[in-house]
């Protein structure tokens, strides 16, 4: 998920479209199950052929890959939520008006991200080693993701999965040990607190426009 605001960490936004097509995040109510390391094995390697799918089929428009992206997003995600949780501590202080320019803006910018990576798709695939329960609602899903002709080492990129009521939802992403939650937080609350929830807004309205 591209961060809010410019800053010189965003390390993970840079790497790999696959990080940017299905660097999903989604919380809700958590259901008292044991984590199913097996079925947050299986919806990452769903999402990622998709994803892939989508970059890769022949004949088709931009606008006919985004449109599939975006429903991709729809579908495993709940961007309200999501908002949500990268605004943390203000959202419970922001007005009913600045949370709902806030979630349409969250919203429109993640379309607008994933628009502009359609043309930077490399050929970039995936392989996942690993998935193991770290609590009883959690699934950390470890990955590879290679980068044609790159000549370097694959990445590793960590999905912490989250079953809810009997659906999988992607609640964080950690590439090369950066937390794409913990960042994208850290720089919301930089902006709001030096310019309020106000300056966000305004911040990502520029950001939509190409100004930011």
């Amino acid at each position: 998920m591209r961060a809010l605001i410019p800053s010189r960490h965003r390390r993970p936004d840079r790497r790999s479209v696959l990080l940017g097509a299905t660097g999903l995040l989604a919380v809700g109510a958590v259901p008292w199950a044991r984590a199913d390391e097996n079925g947050a094995r299986q919806f990452i390697q769903d999402v990622g052929d998709r994803t892939v799918a989508a970059l890769r089929r022949a004949g088709s428009s931009d606008r006919q890959r985004l449109d599939e992206l975006v429903d991709l997003l729809n579908t495993a995600t709940d961007l309200d939520l999501v908002g949500r949780l990268v605004l943390g501590q203000y959202w419970r202080t922001a007005t009913e008006a600045q949370r709902t320019e806030y979630t349409r803006l969250f919203k429109e910018l993640e379309v607008k991200r994933m628009a502009d990576r359609l043309n930077t798709y490399g050929g970039e695939t995936f392989e996942i080693t690993t998935a193991k329960p770290v609590d009883q609602r959690d699934t950390v899903v470890a990955t590879r993701i290679f980068r044609p002709g790159s000549g370097g080492q694959p990445i590793a990129v960590d999905w912490r999965v989250r079953q809810l009521e009997g659906r999988y939802s992607i609640i964080d992403i950690v590439a090369e040990g950066v937390s794409m939650v913990v960042t994208q937080r850290s720089e919301v609350a930089s902006v709001v607190s030096q310019k309020g929830m106000d300056g966000l807004i305004q911040t990502m309205r520029e950001r939509l426009e190409g100004r930011a």
